[in-house]
């Protein structure tokens, strides 16, 4: 499962997986639990702002398994990344007057 990050159906969207997903979004002040929703173009850049400029740097997480599970990890440095591209998402949002969406 994923969760996508858009603010028109015609641009590029930022895809990620739910548990990616939820660490960003949990970085951004919405929490966990919050793997679809929408917001203001200037509250969500604001918050990947604040998040760019105060999270620490993401160490990342090793790859595991367990029976049929299959957990892919997430590299080092992939939340800094990620805000960047949701950062890109929002200024665009922002200079279109539209809402940034996720789910």
């Amino acid at each position: 499962m994923s969760v996508t990050f858009f603010a028109d159906f015609t641009d590029e969207p930022v895809n990620m997986a739910n548990a990616n997903a939820a660490r960003v979004l949990d970085v951004l002040g919405y929490g966990y639990d919050e793997l679809c929703g929408d917001a203001e173009a200037e509250d969500f850049l604001g918050r990947v702002l604040v998040a760019l400029a105060v999270a620490p740097a993401d160490a990342g997480r090793p790859a595991t398994v367990d029976g049929n599970v299959i957990d892919c990890g997430r590299p080092a440095g992939y939340t800094q990344t990620r805000l960047e591209e949701l950062r890109e998402l929002a200024e665009d949002a922002c200079a279109r007057r539209l809402r940034v969406a996720w789910g």
